[in-house]
């Protein structure tokens, strides 16, 4: 018996039914979008633009506040951090993990669009000083013009190049 091709079928297929499952328990506990995106799937908050979760083809990828990012992750067996320094950082789970760690990638995701609706967080400036109400050169800098380049001097003879910072023409000939 051929076994020729079947290998490429099955790829990836081992996690289809606890994401199929995970996707209808989230939007059984939470109000969310989702949107397909080549082979993965986007989950937002209802009417949000910022992503909460990511299924892709391998694995999960959940949306965290970036001082309970590695709390999450020690909840989940085998979850990792991705990019730590970001404001809001995901922890990612292996496709192969999900059945073993479903009930905390559930608690994760349904947390993660929360944490996703409430937008972006808010980073405090670094020179925040009280302004005057009704001063404008405070409010905003204005916007400057380049000092423009003054015009360098055309080769006398052949009146077609610049001259160089030598004073000689660059065509050779002149």
């Amino acid at each position: 018996m051929d076994l020729h091709g079947t290998e490429s079928e099955s790829e990836g297929m081992g996690a289809a039914p606890s994401v199929a499952r995970l996707l209808l328990e989230l939007r059984g506990r939470a109000r969310v979008d989702v949107k397909p995106a080549g082979r993965s799937i986007q989950i937002r908050p209802q009417g949000a633009r910022n992503v909460a979760v990511h299924i892709h083809p391998g694995g999960v990828d959940i949306a965290v506040a970036r001082n309970q990012a590695d709390e999450v992750a020690a909840t989940i067996f085998g979850a990792t951090v991705k990019d730590p320094d970001d404001p809001i950082p995901f922890v990612s789970v292996e496709s192969h993990l999900i059945d073993a760690n479903y009930d905390a990638i559930l608690t994760a995701a349904v947390q993660a669009v929360e944490l996703r609706r409430s937008g972006p967080p808010k980073t405090p400036r670094a020179a925040a000083t009280p302004r005057a109400a009704g001063s404008r050169s405070a409010a905003a800098p204005k916007a400057t013009r380049p000092a423009t380049r003054p015009d360098r001097p055309i080769c006398p003879r052949c009146k077609q190049y610049e001259l160089l910072a030598s004073g000689e023409c660059p065509s050779g000939y002149c």
